[in-house]
């Protein structure tokens, strides 16, 4: 089964479902369902975005467990259901009781409600980038997600923190190098994006 590398909105719906995504190697792993159409989360292997994702993902738990927040904190291959398909964050911060309530239901998807904050690294070039720089930026606010942070690795390390208003993503923080990104939704979170770098190792 062959995948969309890049899809122009213009393409129209394509052919695939949620079947098809679970058909591909590994059950999928690496890719996403947008309007029909598969869509590669990296165009190819990566030290960089994975050390980045697996510090997004230390990050939100540490300071999960400092805040004694009840959340799920994860990401990679768990599957959200939007209206234009299915959906894998890099990172995520997800109310806890959903998470428990999916698992002891056994759901395959789970809502994108529920989450709290969300991050997803760039991957240049790929069929993904303009989904996590304008698609998702779209999809999330819709579905109500309160937070959503994008995130470079190349040409520098860079973190552009979304809060949502009023319905939508207005002018997001840059933050670059050893600058300080400093937050308290949904909860105290402090961090440049060298260190989150550091922290993926």
């Amino acid at each position: 089964m062959s995948a969309a590398l890049d899809v122009d909105p213009t393409f129209g719906h394509g052919p695939y479902t949620s079947d098809d995504l679970h058909e591909c190697p590994e059950e999928g792993k690496g890719y996403e369902l947008w309007n029909g159409w598969l869509i590669e989360k990296k165009s190819f292997p990566s030290g960089p975005r994975n050390r980045v994702g697996r510090g997004l993902r230390r990050l939100f738990a540490d300071a999960a467990q400092r805040a004694g927040a009840d959340v799920f904190s994860d990401g990679g291959e768990y599957e959200f259901r939007f209206p234009t398909g299915v959906r894998k964050p890099d990172a995520f911060i997800l109310d806890a009781d959903a998470e428990r309530a999916a698992v002891e239901a056994d759901e395959t998807f789970l809502d994108p409600a529920d989450l709290v904050l969300v991050a997803e690294v760039v991957s240049l070039r790929s069929g993904s980038e303009a989904h996590d720089r304008k698609i998702k930026r779209d999809e999330y606010a819709a579905a109500g997600i309160p937070h959503y942070w994008i995130v470079d690795f190349r040409p520098t390390l860079r973190i552009e923190a979304l809060d949502l208003t009023k319905g939508r993503y207005g002018s997001g923080r840059i933050i670059t190098g050893d600058e300080l990104l400093v937050t308290d939704q949904p909860f105290e979170i402090s961090v440049s994006p060298n260190a989150l770098f550091e922290l993926g190792r």
